[in-house]
C-alpha cells in the first residue's frame, strides 16, 4: 500500500543526485552527426512548420525538405508517431516505441516533438519506464533529448540524457512564457506521490534539468488516472497551417 506522503524537497534532490552527476554530455562533438542520423544541417529549415486544426505539428523533422506530419492523439506522449513526408504525401506513421531505440519494450514509452533549443529544427524528447515496483520511483531505462533533425529510428544530431523518475506521460508546454518551447512531465516521485514538473526549453542544452527556475511550477497529485498534464503549448510556438498545408 502506498503512503500519502509529501515529497519534501531534500528527498527529491536526493533522489536526483545521480542522475545529475552523470548527465549525459553531448554525444555528437564537433558539428557530427551520430551514427545512423540525417547530415547536419547547414542553416534553418527550408519548409516552414506549423500547427493543424486538429494538432498535428508539419515540419521538416529528418532534414529531406519535405514536411512530416507529428501526431499524438493520447495528449501524453504514448501515441507519438512521426509520418515521414514522401514524393506524395506521408509514409506510414512510425511510432514513439519505434523512436525511442533501445528500450521500446517497456511497459511506458512517451515522448514529444518540439524545438526546444529554437534553432529552427525540431528536436524529439523520449522516456522509456519499466512497471511501478512499489513505494519507491524507479528511473527510466532511457530517457533521452534527441536535437533535430532526426531519423525515423530517432538518431539525431546529438544526444543528451534527462533527469527524469519514473516518467509516465510527457506533452509540450509553455511554462516561462520565452521563444522556447517547454516539456511538461507527469511522474511517480516515490511514497504514493505523482507529480507535473517543468523541463524549461534551454538555447545550449535543449532542456533544462531540475533547477530553482523549473521547481516553482511542480504540482503533486495522488493519482496517475487520469495522467495529468497542462494543455498542449504547440499553437504558442507555430503558426496554424493553412489550407495548402494539409490541415484539413
Amino acid at each position: 500500500m502506498r503512503i500519502m506522503s509529501h515529497p519534501t524537497r531534500h528527498a527529491q534532490l536526493l533522489r536526483r543526485t545521480a542522475a545529475l552527476a552523470t548527465t549525459a554530455v553531448l554525444l555528437g562533438a564537433c558539428g557530427e552527426s551520430e551514427a545512423g542520423a540525417p547530415p547536419s544541417p547547414s542553416g534553418k529549415p527550408s519548409v516552414p512548420s506549423c500547427v493543424t486544426s486538429s494538432g498535428d505539428v508539419l515540419a521538416d523533422i529528418d532534414g529531406d525538405g519535405r514536411a512530416d506530419r507529428v501526431s499524438d492523439p493520447s495528449h501524453t506522449g504514448a501515441r507519438l508517431t512521426v509520418a515521414f513526408g514522401a514524393k506524395t504525401g506521408y509514409g506510414k506513421p512510425v511510432g514513439v516505441r519505434k523512436l525511442v531505440g533501445d528500450g521500446g519494450g517497456e511497459k511506458g514509452v512517451v515522448g514529444a516533438v518540439a524545438d526546444f533549443d529554437g534553432d529552427g529544427w525540431s528536436d524529439l524528447a523520449v522516456v522509456a519506464t519499466g512497471e511501478t515496483q512499489g513505494d519507491d520511483a524507479i528511473k527510466p531505462a532511457v530517457a533521452k533529448l534527441v536535437s533535430g533533425p532526426f531519423s525515423s529510428s530517432g538518431r539525431g544530431q546529438h544526444t543528451r540524457n534527462l533527469d527524469l523518475v519514473e516518467t509516465r506521460g510527457v506533452s509540450v508546454a509553455d511554462y516561462n512564457h520565452d521563444s522556447r518551447p517547454d516539456l511538461a512531465v507527469f511522474s511517480y516521485n516515490g511514497d504514493g506521490v505523482y507529480q507535473t514538473e517543468a523541463r524549461l526549453g534551454s538555447k545550449d542544452t535543449g532542456l533544462t534539468d531540475a533547477s530553482a527556475d523549473s521547481a516553482g511550477y511542480t504540482k503533486y497529485v495522488y493519482s496517475n488516472n487520469p495522467v495529468k498534464l497542462p494543455p498542449s503549448g504547440l499553437s504558442k510556438f507555430y503558426p496554424k497551417c493553412g489550407k495548402a498545408d494539409g490541415s484539413g
